[in-house]
């Protein structure tokens, strides 16, 4: 029981603690920039080819085509 005390206290002073490290804030930006490029970096590609498709107009052939079908694979 007592450790689980000591523990509980420690976390609560971690947490209201400010950080030493004078760089803490840069590396907090480039940490949370990292996490948001990767999450939404694989949406990219295919919102840009969604796009293309839309302009030249190939994008209503090929969902067309593809509820014709009946399987959704063209």
């Amino acid at each position: 029981m007592a450790i689980s005390t000591h523990a509980l206290s420690q976390i609560r002073q971690y947490s209201t603690r400010v950080p030493r490290d004078p760089h803490y804030k840069i590396k907090a930006a480039l940490a949370t920039s990292y996490v948001v490029s990767a999450l939404a970096l694989p949406f990219v590609p295919p919102l840009l080819e969604t796009r293309r498709a839309k302009a030249d107009g190939s994008y209503l052939t090929r969902y067309v085509r593809a509820q014709a079908c009946g399987w959704g694979c063209c």
